[in-house]
């Protein structure tokens, strides 16, 4: 009986359900008295999923004794049970514990330990709900098991709950104040926070308690960067390749910096060195896509564009019919879908007549500001709103991926405009309290979800100076909590606040339409302006965005643009008097 149990458990290693089943019933045949047989039995039919099955053998074992043996049955089951949990987790096997702590619950439901093990189970498969409910419930029967806060804190700061993940660290450390990895934790939740300050005093303990972690002083890097302190930024990426020379992250981290610098080949040389060392770096493509695209290498740069599907942060909406190639569309209909911000999509719009000539049905899925502008489009069949159902189609592309099909170079961008056309308003008809004066439209700051809005976009304090000067009358487009800001300030009288007539992006082409000149910042007002044609002056973060390159101050995408870029980074104060004196200018010339 010996060899046919040991082969039994063998097979349960391996995952041979079936075939320890079958070993196990010819044991328990053999011998009925020997209940381990009927406790491994049980467990075999538990993780091939038949639990019903599983407790009926546990029970079985157990009805010939008294209240006392069965006691000790339970008790003797419960520990085989915990055992055979713990090296599941250490297999990896985590939906194997998980079912075996489900049924320690059902046997102990007051066993902390068992709440613990089926959270971290529930970790592992991406079940970050679960797993906070069984850490909860684990603390809630055991408050001074600091592992259990840790854990909590883990699956908190995976779902980007950052205030309670900080508090689980917090409470961590309460009870122990010596783990470096914890610290380390708590500094990238204060940091997402936008708390740099905090960050660096966690990543500095962290250090100060293991001195060797490269990841952390990538950490500390990423921090004294957003704060501005390049050079001790700098020392950290630099020690930390130091301490882990084939470290992909830490090429990347230093990628990142110097693209963030302006020195665009060093970031190549980075990228290309994290992708040598981890050939699926998708981080490291796509960082190295925006360069080659800043640098106007569309070929290669929109090549390396689609990592982005491969990005965590970016996740591809993958739909039942084909991603068009090129291949002709003649007879057929090709859903464009939307992807990335409301400015990306009004800039990619421009190729639907290139779809067109094709002999393609254009679908349009786009943001629902963007859905009544769209329908006025002759050349797009229908428009549907993110979320909508969508009509049948053939094909379809995400916009993004229009140049990379098109083969798009500097030289062949569609640049032609308008290809957009405003749409007219009786309710829009802007006032204009002195005759004869430069009409402006102003947007200060784009989306607060944007992953660079804190670079690229600015205060109305900022743009004071400007209402100082003659003959302008200003018009605010600007939309969200930001419009607020004009309550905030001594509101000048030619500063007209549009906020509330302005309920889509129909209505703003409406008020462009009847604009001589736009100012914005880098948001999805500037790609409208662009699109209809309109004079539009974008203002520029020191490393702007990949679509307005490098240096020069007119866009190829659009010819009516013109770009003022700050020369040093956050810099708005000289970059709006550089302004001040230009608009100024064209005040004069048109002889206002």
């Amino acid at each position: 009986m010996m060899d046919l149990a040991q082969q039994a458990a063998e097979f349960l290693v391996q995952d041979e359900y079936d075939r320890a089943i079958a070993l196990y019933e010819e044991c328990i045949a053999a011998d009925p008295s020997v209940l381990f047989n009927y406790w491994m039995l049980g467990l075999s039919l538990l993780l091939q999923g038949r639990e019903e099955e599983a407790q009926a053998c546990w029970f079985s074992g157990m009805v010939a004794g008294d209240s006392a043996e069965m006691e000790a049955g339970t008790r003797e089951l419960i520990e085989i049970l915990e055992i055979e949990g713990i090296k599941c987790l250490e297999a990896g096997k985590f939906k194997q514990a998980e079912r075996i702590y489900l049924q320690i619950i059902e046997q102990v439901p007051d066993r902390a330990i068992a709440y613990k093990n089926l959270g971290n189970a529930a970790l592992n498969q991406g079940k970050l709900e679960e797993a906070i409910a069984y850490y909860q419930q684990g603390i809630e029967l055991e408050p001074n098991e600091a592992i259990s806060y840790y854990h909590l804190a883990i699956a908190f700061h995976q779902l980007d709950k950052l205030e309670e993940a900080i508090a689980c660290y917090q409470q961590f450390l309460n009870f122990n104040t010596n783990d470096p990895i914890v610290w380390n934790n708590l500094g990238n939740a204060l940091q997402r926070q936008g708390k740099f300050a905090e960050a660096i005093d966690c990543y500095q303990k962290s250090l100060s308690l293991d001195g060797n972690n490269a990841l952390t002083y990538n950490n500390l890097g990423t921090a004294f960067n957003s704060q501005g302190n390049l050079a001790a930024a700098l020392a950290c990426f630099e020690q930390g390749l130091i301490l882990e020379p084939n470290n992909a992250e830490s090429h990347y981290n230093l990628a990142t910096f110097y693209q963030e610098q302006r020195l665009y080949e060093k970031a190549l040389a980075c990228c290309d060195r994290a992708i040598e060392i981890d050939p699926n770096y998708a981080d490291a493509y796509w960082t190295r896509s925006l360069i080659l695209l800043r640098l106007a290498d569309y070929k290669r740069g929109f090549i390396e564009y689609e990592w982005r599907w491969r990005r965590k942060e970016n996740k591809s909406r993958t739909l039942s019919k084909p991603i068009w190639d090129g291949a002709s569309l003649a007879g057929k209909t090709i859903l464009l879908q939307a992807e990335q911000g409301m400015g990306d999509l009004i800039q990619f719009i421009r190729y639907v007549p290139l779809l067109v000539k094709l002999g393609g049905c254009v679908v349009v899925e786009c943001h629902p500001p963007l859905v009544r502008l769209l329908k006025s489009v002759a050349d797009i069949e229908k428009v549907v709103a993110i979320g909508e159902k969508l009509p049948e189609f053939d094909v379809y592309i995400p916009f993004l991926s229009l140049p990379r099909v098109f083969g798009t170079t500097l030289e062949t961008i569609p640049a032609e405009t308008p290809y957009l056309k405003p749409l007219e308003s009786r309710s829009l008809k802007l006032e204009t309290p002195l005759d004869n004066c430069l009409k402006v439209g102003l947007v200060w700051a784009g989306n607060p979800e944007h992953l660079s809005d804190r670079q690229r976009s600015t205060s109305l304090h900022n743009f004071l100076p400007l209402f100082n000067l003659k003959n302008i009358t200003f018009y605010s487009l600007q939309k969200g909590a930001k419009s607020a800001e004009i309550s905030e300030i001594d509101c000048p009288a030619n500063l007209l606040d549009l906020n509330s007539k302005i309920h889509d992006f129909a209505d703003t082409s409406a008020v462009i339409s009847q604009l001589d000149l736009v100012i914005t910042v880098d948001t999805s007002v500037a790609h409208l302006a662009g699109a209809l044609g309109k004079p539009v002056w974008v203002l520029l973060c020191y490393n702007a965005d990949w679509r307005w390159m490098t240096e020069r101050e007119d866009s190829p995408w659009y010819p009516t643009m013109r770009l003022f870029r700050q020369d040093r980074s956050g810099d708005w104060q000289e970059l709006i008097e550089r302004l001040a004196r230009s608009l100024q200018e064209l005040a004069s010339s048109n002889q206002c």
